[in-house]
């Protein structure tokens, strides 16, 4: 009888093991997918949390990037786009499926003119267009290149037109350069010019562009997303704003705009840079003309992305 006892304890101790063990099992797995949902483009150094509440309550937000409802959100107008201006802006996603079709570009300027002593150009007669705030970002960013490392070997060969000739130092030519919004480095050596591979002390462009709007079009680890191999010699300028929400979430272009989906008026994408706060997100185009809330007084600033969808781009004091 005793035996009997002692193995029906046996049992129920083994049966309770296997009941705490399923329970575990099911609540990291609950656990696991919680942390996914979350937010699938939080990098290690920062975890983005979806807040909720009143904007008002920002002092209480321990992170520079959060989604919050907008509760509080007011001073706001209403105005009507043209749909034909999902295709202006800097946050186009151009590639050989949605080609570049815009007949408008912002100001420009020839570098051959416009550049600073701090890099070179391929030649210093074929014109070398750039958008004029791409071109004084590229400019601040050798300048402080030069001040960080002592070298001024950086080549600029291609912006609007990438050079893809005989000798080139650029394996692809891209249809986003159409846009006037990207360059194409090299790196000046002695008497020769080399690709540039962002290693060694140039790595300095790859590591800081994003302080100046730029971000390294096609980054590493996200050829399933962007279509190419990492390529850190073409850069694409998009707004400080956006270059450093990317940087800190580590996601690639594709991976934004499919991000800032998730966001519209009522819940925007708050991030915080040099103590002004910008709220981001997005409104889908609809029939002729899209109603879109901007803000009425502060500075806005509105980019298609080259489909179906408006980027506004707010500054709240």
């Amino acid at each position: 009888m005793a035996k009997k006892k002692q193995r029906l304890r046996i049992d129920r101790l083994i049966l309770c093991m296997l009941l705490i063990g399923v329970f575990f099992f099911m609540a990291d797995c609950v656990w696991r997918y919680y942390k996914e949902r979350t937010h699938k483009y939080a990098s290690m150094s920062i975890q983005v949390k979806i807040l909720q509440g009143s904007v008002s309550d920002k002092d209480s937000v321990s992170q520079s990037v959060a989604g919050k409802n907008n509760n509080d959100y007011n001073s706001f107008t209403e105005i009507e786009i043209d749909n034909s201006q999902v295709f202006e802006g800097e946050l186009l996603e151009i590639n050989n499926q949605k080609p570049y079709v815009s007949q408008e570009r912002p100001p420009t300027v020839n570098l051959i003119n416009y550049r600073n002593d701090y890099y070179t150009l391929i030649n210093d007669m074929d014109p070398v267009i750039l958008n004029t705030e791409a071109a004084e970002a590229l400019n601040n960013m050798m300048e402080d290149y030069y001040k960080s490392t002592g070298q001024s070997n950086f080549l600029i060969y291609g912006t609007t037109e990438t050079y893809t000739g005989e000798g080139s130092y650029c394996p692809y030519a891209f249809p986003e350069s159409a846009t006037g919004n990207t360059i194409d480095v090299a790196v000046n050596v002695g008497s020769d010019v080399l690709t540039y591979d962002g290693l060694d002390v140039e790595k300095w462009i790859v590591e800081n562009c994003y302080k100046y709007g730029y971000i390294v079009r096609f980054p590493e680890n996200k050829a399933d997303k962007t279509g190419f191999t990492y390529c850190p010699w073409h850069l694409r300028y998009v707004g400080k704003v956006h270059s450093a929400v990317m940087h800190e979430l580590g996601c690639c272009f594709e991976e934004y705009l499919d991000l800032l989906d998730e966001y519209n008026y009522n819940r925007p994408l708050c991030y915080s840079m040099n103590g002004i706060m910008y709220y981001i997100y997005t409104e889908k185009s609809a029939g002729q003309t899209t109603k879109v809330c901007v803000p009425a007084q502060n500075q806005y600033s509105i980019s298609g992305d080259n489909t179906d969808s408006f980027v506004i781009t707010s500054i709240r004091c």
